[in-house]
């Protein structure tokens, strides 16, 4: 039984608890300022983006130069969140291109990375589902 179990899987399901407690806290616990609540959303984000992006390192092997840029492309696209942030950009608007950050992400990563049978099963019990529950619990968190 636990031969096939995988702690990465659980460690990553782990990660959506802040979203469902920012989530809970909205609705029923009321402890968390709701523009603090947004601000922490932006900025777990952007540590869940850069993380995914980093998952594509393995510096066992070399690995191909396209995918090397392409994983540090969420670390440029945190930095450039945290400055609009600083310059006091909408929430809303950083909200809409976190979002689509993601979705992009997810896009690119399959063509990119899952797209091959034998990685599929990790995109679709890990990436998709990870990914979708997190931009639905941002929709209840800014809305």
């Amino acid at each position: 039984m636990f031969s096939k179990f995988n702690i990465q899987y659980l460690l990553s399901y782990l990660g959506l608890l802040p979203f469902f407690f920012i989530s809970f806290n909205k609705y029923f616990f009321f402890i968390i300022n709701d523009s603090i609540s947004k601000q922490f959303i932006i900025f777990y984000c952007l540590i869940i983006s850069v993380f995914i992006g980093a998952i594509n390192w393995n510096f066992e092997k070399n690995i191909k130069i396209f995918l090397a840029i392409y994983s540090i492309i969420p670390s440029l696209f945190a930095l450039l969140i945290i400055i609009l942030s600083l310059y006091n950009v909408n929430i809303y608007y950083l909200i809409f291109f976190i979002i689509s950050f993601l979705l992009a992400q997810l896009f690119f990563d399959y063509i990119l990375i899952y797209f091959k049978a034998e990685n599929a099963n990790t995109f679709f019990y890990l990436r998709l589902p990870l990914t979708t529950i997190i931009i639905i619990n941002i929709l209840i968190i800014i809305f």
